[in-house]
């Protein structure tokens, strides 16, 4: 296809005023009217309070905030320490103290999950992965977020988020040890002292000035009470933030044009820092300058059934701490927001809701993940979302969970826990609008993706399909890893044949023009159903449209049984000879492989669970684990070297196991899935069917003889036929 053709769909995908804001941006960065604004407001000197709080002493900032004039949403934090350890048992206040020990060693945490070796205070510059350097002076303005010399910059910019203040304060309540916040106070001289304003790659993004806003905010009212926190340094740091809200302001056009989680971070603190700080001159013009945008794009961003347009779970747990942020403030200060704010955001939580595991409290690895956690106020693991559910029940009037170590985050909002918790706030399924399906009950449930897209994807992942038993994330997505990384890592995970679907002629479902840019997209549909009695959806049955340039339909049913596991049939209509390719996800468990049936075999810590997989056309079973080949014959793949990979969170590149099953076959195609999580449960063939048998336990008839009562679910292989999963009793 030409390029000429992939630009005018590429500026369809964007839209005019998305196109001409993008436009008006690089002209300003191209044409150096950016660098001059930027060398007009540099060195210290230019943040001065004095000139940007004039005819208010440096004194009466702190002063404000230690005597509860200026209000936060916590006071001291050593009063919290009580309250956090009847939250947290002993294992978990050592943990907390154990991590900003290691803070203070110079381990700083990544990503959500990560640490790596940064010094404290952190070596700015320094690309900790490659040990790669960008010069301090390099001016941001010539910058883009990857290079050969530097790597990706996202490295580089994640201390200069200051999360590690995080894990600093809830140690500092806890303990009230003196060297937490005087870490603090010296990472802060240093960034300035290496960082002058406007200067440098970490004035780069807007984002990035508006998370420290915050991070910086919440660090200056947890260590106010500190004898390390001076009314100079609190007057310091109110002038950095202040050089922080100026930067993001002048870059909005750029946050306004990707119409993402940028910029509702960039509204965020530019609200933030207007309302935090009213004596600052510029404190009214952002914090009305915040609340319009945010309102603007919440609206854009949300559906009215609560989904994030990003299609992305992590990232809508990180607007919905931003807007959890922003709307407590705004009680506090009698700042009022426009209504919409609060309900979408008590829709996005409504919708968000029903995807963590009860178990685990783990969500699906589905969609874009740049390792984002930017509230990290509760122990736990980087996708266990009960902290924010919890939060988000007491700010949105919610029902809540049952008290856990996850009402931490609560303490650090000043608010109690909401009323209690209903099953319905798990188990209520999204409607069909969403394009997110689910299917089962509370212990056995799958997530299936089917999207009518109206903005644009950013993955070819159609017809997906999560699958979960008792906690355990058993067909899974495999994330993201890296945005930027070297060849073929370069957002490669967010291809077809990574995805738990079908590949058709080793294409992806739309045609990718960029690492994060999607043009002919696959639009499907999908609906629920209960088939065999059951209360909750059993049955999830949709197709997708993103081969029909190669003439070819892909449908898919997902069948749950009820305590047993499932039953996944793939049909594959049109016409002609095709390569098909059926992809399987599953965790690095211990395995057994056997033929004829084709039979992996999960040793999982309390479950053995089976995986078969048939076809209707002769093929080729393989198992491969972190692109090495285990077992069978690969015909031929383009993505090999990517399968039997997943990231838990950005950066983190884990050994899986990848299940595939390929053929080359006229059409129409049939593939049937069964995983059997249950040793009840048994398989058999029986001519053409595929035939799946539950016994019950044992019971006593009338006349006293002992008996199995049970099901067979009998699936037939015949392409074509209508895919029939009805119980029969036996």
């Amino acid at each position: 296809m030409s390029k000429v053709r992939t630009m005018l769909q590429a500026g369809r995908t964007f839209g005019m005023r998305d196109g001409l804001l993008r436009l008006h941006y690089e002209f300003q960065r191209g044409s150096g009217i950016l660098s001059r604004k930027m060398q007009s407001v540099q060195g210290w000197s230019s943040w001065n309070l004095e000139r940007i709080a004039p005819d208010i002493p440096v004194e009466a900032f702190r002063a404000a905030r230690l005597n509860g004039t200026q209000r936060f949403i916590f006071e001291d934090p050593r009063k919290l320490g009580r309250e956090i350890r009847n939250v947290l048992d002993s294992g978990a206040q050592e943990s907390i103290l154990a991590e900003a020990e290691r803070i203070l060693a110079g381990k700083l945490p990544y990503f959500g999950a990560l640490s790596y070796d940064c010094g404290l205070p952190p070596q700015w510059f320094r690309n900790p992965v490659t040990t790669q350097t960008v010069s301090p002076r390099q001016p941001w303005t010539d910058m883009r977020f990857a290079s050969p010399s530097y790597g990706d910059l996202k490295f580089i910019l994640e201390p200069s988020r200051f999360l590690f203040v995080y894990p600093l304060l809830r140690a500092y309540a806890l303990s009230g040890d003196e060297r937490f916040p005087q870490a603090f106070w010296r990472a802060i001289e240093d960034w300035a002292e290496h960082s002058p304003p406007m200067e440098g790659p970490l004035w780069i993004c807007g984002q990035e000035c508006a998370l420290r806003i915050v991070a910086w905010s919440f660090a200056l009212h947890g260590f106010i009470h500190s004898p390390a926190t001076t009314d100079e340094r609190a007057g310091k740091l109110v002038s950095m933030i202040a050089a922080n809200a100026w930067r993001t302001a002048q870059t909005v056009d750029y946050a306004r044009s990707q119409r993402s989680n940028h910029l509702i971070s960039e509204a965020v603190g530019l609200w933030t820092a207007g309302t935090l700080y009213p004596e600052l001159s510029g404190a009214n013009r952002w914090q009305h300058s915040g609340a319009q945008l945010l309102h603007h794009a919440v609206l854009d961003q949300f559906t009215p059934e609560g989904v994030s347009q990003q299609h992305s779970f992590n990232y809508q747990r990180m607007i919905l701490h931003l807007l959890l942020w922003t709307l407590r403030l705004a009680e506090i200060y009698d700042a009022p927001l426009h209504p919409d704010i609060r309900e979408r955001a008590a829709a996005s939580f409504d919708f968000l809701r029903a995807w963590p595991d009860p178990a685990s409290g783990l969500v699906p690895n589905y969609g874009s993940d740049d390792g984002s956690l930017i509230l990290p106020l509760s122990s736990g693991a980087y996708r266990d979302y009960r902290p924010l559910l919890q939060l988000g029940s007491a700010i949105l009037q919610r029902p809540a969970l049952p008290s856990g170590p996850w009402n931490e985050a609560l303490l650090w909002f000043g608010i109690k826990p909401a009323e209690a918790f209903r099953p319905a706030a798990f188990s209520k399924p999204p409607t069909n609008e969403t394009g997110y399906f689910r299917v089962g009950d509370a212990a056995s449930w799958a997530l299936i993706r089917a999207a009518r897209y109206t903005r644009r994807p950013f993955q070819a992942d159609q017809l997906h399909a999560d699958l979960w038993w008792n906690g355990i994330n058993l067909a899974r997505d495999a994330g993201t890893y890296l945005y930027n990384g070297p060849p073929p890592w370069s957002n490669a995970f967010a291809r077809t044949a990574i995805h738990n679907t079908i590949t058709v002629d080793h294409q992806d479902q739309m045609r990718r023009a960029g690492r994060f840019l999607w043009v002919d997209w696959a639009q499907a549909s999908g609906n629920l159903s209960s088939c065999n009695g059951n209360a909750c959806p059993d049955r999830f049955q949709g197709e997708h449209d993103g081969y029909r340039r190669l003439g070819v339909t892909h449908r898919r049913t997902v069948q749950w049984l009820k305590d047993s596991g499932w039953v996944i049939i793939d049909d594959l209509e049109g016409t002609g000879q095709h390569d098909i390719c059926l992809h399987w996800l599953t965790a690095d468990f211990p395995f057994e492989i056997s033929d004829a049936p084709f039979q992996v075999l999960l040793k999982a810590a309390h479950s053995r669970l089976t995986w078969n997989v048939f076809s209707s056309a002769p093929g080729n079973p393989a198992v491969i684990r972190a692109g090495n080949p285990l077992h069978g014959k690969i015909v031929e793949h383009p993505n090999m070297h990517l399968l039997g990979w997943e990231a838990a969170t950005y950066s983190d590149l884990r050994p899986a196991i990848s299940i595939l099953y390929q053929t080359r076959s006229l059409l129409p195609v049939r593939f049937v899935t069964v995983l059997r999580a249950e040793e009840r449960c048994s398989l058999e063939l029986q001519g053409g069917d595929v035939l799946v048998l539950r016994d019950d336990s044992a019971t006593v008839n009338s006349n006293g003889q002992e008996f199995n009562q049970g099901e067979i679910y009998r699936v037939n292989l015949a392409p074509g036929s209508q895919p029939k999963i009805t119980p029969q009793q036996h």
